[in-house]
């Protein structure tokens, strides 16, 4: 996938909401003098919530344990794999950060004690816990907001999306319409990721991309 294949490797390389990168590294770094023990990243999808974590954990050589809460619904599962994952010492002699992805995936119905368990965990860590979510204001994520910061991250602007699809189709010796890359800009609604996506359906086994191309995506 292009997305994966041109998803950035350091800070320098994320694209919008780059003030961001700062509060996690500050986040991190004096981890043991905050008051609140767990750092809510939200917004919309694919405006990079997870890859600002991602590359901010590779720059600082932090042994990094990423989950999806949907995976992970169940109180006792992830009491044993993130609980024991902070308690043992880590295997490369590194600080430790957790990722929990798109909470959003628990639900009260279905998590059997999810959210309880991930708040006591965010309480008892000796080491950073970021969580993300699309919409972090839902009643039952009430108490574990209380306990956390919040940080929110805003759709990529149009301008900045088309600057990075051009800079792939050029990557990819492909020669794109300058309008079919101004209009998956302004489809994709500030989701980077679609907009990747949509321009890997156009471009795949062709050198020249046009806007008759476009009928691909509808």
């Amino acid at each position: 996938m292009l997305s994966t294949k041109y998803a950035p490797k350091t800070t320098d390389q994320l694209v919008g909401n780059i003030p961001n990168i700062q509060v996690i590294k500050n986040f991190i770094l004096g981890y043991k003098k905050q008051k609140k023990k767990a750092l809510l990243l939200y917004g919309p999808p694919g405006v990079g919530k997870t890859q600002s974590v991602y590359v901010t954990s590779k720059e600082f050589d932090l042994e990094l344990l990423d989950l999806n809460a949907s995976d992970f619904r169940n109180k006792d599962i992830i009491m044993d794999v993130i609980g024991n994952f902070l308690k043992q010492q880590s295997l490369f002699q590194k600080q430790k950060l957790v990722l929990i992805d798109e909470i959003d995936g628990l639900s009260n119905q279905e998590d059997r004690g999810g959210i309880q368990a991930i708040l006591e965990l965010v309480l008892d860590s000796t080491y950073p816990i970021i969580i993300t979510a699309n919409n972090p204001f839902d009643s039952k994520f009430s108490s574990l907001r209380s306990k956390s910061i919040l940080l929110e991250y805003k759709a990529i602007s149009q301008k900045e999306i088309e600057k990075t699809l051009k800079i792939i189709s050029q990557k990819e010796k492909t020669e794109v319409d300058p309008l079919v890359l101004i209009m998956l800009s302004q489809s994709s609604r500030g989701d980077l990721r679609a907009a990747i996506n949509d321009l890997q359906v156009l471009i795949t086994n062709k050198k020249v991309v046009g806007l008759s191309d476009l009928e691909v995506l509808s």
